[in-house]
């Protein structure tokens, strides 16, 4: 065999396990997006071994939001990281213990039909164990969540972070 016809067929194998690689991992994305069931790979589930060896339970307290009482709850954030992997990874224990006044952070804000709106909260203060901000964001359909309106968090409920 020529040593010419030899390098195409090399090539050509390359640029076909390339593009099959490509359309698995394009499949598996797409799966996931329409909520089909994915087996995880082994850096998802130490991805979320990770989370999970972090997680730390919320506490009951009067200042954190009820459906009864605000017509809102905010979103676990830190839990769902132990069940899925979102696209992109959540704050680290580390970066959510170094916040500092007026830091902006991301909370999910979900409404008695479970309608999660993401926001922004100027963080203030710690307080035992909780956070207290100021929400930077009109909610779409909620006028009891107005801008300026003070909310208190856990750090488990931090979706994202933007340092000042």
């Amino acid at each position: 065999m020529e040593t010419k016809t030899l390098v195409n067929i090399i090539l050509l194998l390359v640029v076909l396990t390339v593009v099959i690689y490509y359309q698995l991992k394009q499949k598996r994305t797409d799966d996931r997006y329409f909520g089909k069931e994915v087996k995880l790979s082994k850096k998802e589930l130490k991805i979320i071994e990770k989370y999970k060896a972090e997680y730390e339970i919320i506490k009951n307290d009067l200042r954190l939001p009820t459906l009864k009482k605000d017509k809102f709850i905010l979103d676990d954030i830190s839990k769902l990281a132990t069940q899925i992997i979102f696209d992109y990874p959540i704050p680290t224990k580390q970066e959510k213990e170094n916040l500092n006044n007026g830091d902006l952070v991301k909370l999910v804000f979900l409404d008695k039909e479970n309608f999660g709106e993401r926001m922004w909260v100027e963080f203030i203060e710690k307080e035992n164990g909780l956070l207290k901000g100021l929400l930077r964001n009109d909610a779409l359909d909620d006028e009891q969540l107005n801008y300026g309106k003070i909310i208190w968090f856990h750090p488990n409920h931090i979706f994202a972070i933007d340092k000042k």
